[in-house]
């Protein structure tokens, strides 16, 4: 097995939804000795890498890898997420200029403190079952705060694209935000994958940059 073991622990830990604890109770050892790992100040010995290659466990694949990179270099507010309780993988330098406080919730949640449109996305469970099943393939939203993370400067009108995929099983959301009118209403709509499907490239490709233009 290659690839670094910091990475390749945690994002085991995190698609699987388990805490530290957990996960270290499966591995036998302490929850101190999986935070070492995840740090990278320490490595898995022989015995406990055949214990993770057990479980399955393998490098993050180089889809994932590139993806994150892309977000996290993105010069926009932007999120890759596990759907459907907004897992937060990776954000970018302007998302957290935008909301310091978002680097405490990597490999946590998000859902436990979503508000506003996001909140109501959340209880709808229609639009979560059609997520589900793909009959989704994003939602364009617009927002003024969806978090209740206490950053004072995170208050303002955007709009943002997210994104639906499903990737070895699992579901991603990616969400990226621009800056919108004070005076546009909250809100939110979905676009069905057969929209995009039926649509020509040109006149997508146009409603597109015309969204992105206003």
């Amino acid at each position: 097995m290659t690839g670094r073991w910091n990475e390749i622990v945690k994002q085991y830990r995190m698609r699987q939804g388990f805490s530290q604890t957990q996960l270290a109770k499966i591995m036998k050892v302490s929850q101190r000795t999986i935070s070492r790992w995840e740090r990278g100040e320490d490595c898995p010995g022989l015995t406990q890498q055949r214990r993770l290659r057990d479980l399955g466990i393998r490098p993050p694949d180089a889809f994932l890898r590139s993806l994150t990179a892309s977000v996290i270099h993105c010069p926009a507010p932007r999120a890759l997420s596990l759907t459907p309780r907004l897992r937060l993988v990776a954000f970018s330098k302007p998302a957290l200029a935008k909301r310091p406080s978002i680097v405490h919730w990597v490999g946590k949640d998000l859902v436990e403190i979503a508000c506003g449109v996001l909140e109501e996305m959340l209880d709808d469970h229609d639009l979560q079952r059609a997520i589900s099943n793909m009959e989704i393939a994003g939602v364009v939203t617009t927002t003024r705060s969806v978090l209740r993370t206490g950053d004072p400067d995170a208050e303002g009108t955007f709009r943002t694209t997210i994104s639906y995929f499903f990737h070895e099983g699992t579901l991603f959301s990616d969400a990226i935000s621009a800056p919108a009118s004070p005076d546009e209403s909250c809100g939110y709509v979905p676009f069905p994958c057969e929209e995009i499907l039926s649509e020509p490239v040109e006149p997508a490709v146009s409603s597109a940059l015309d969204a992105c233009s206003r």
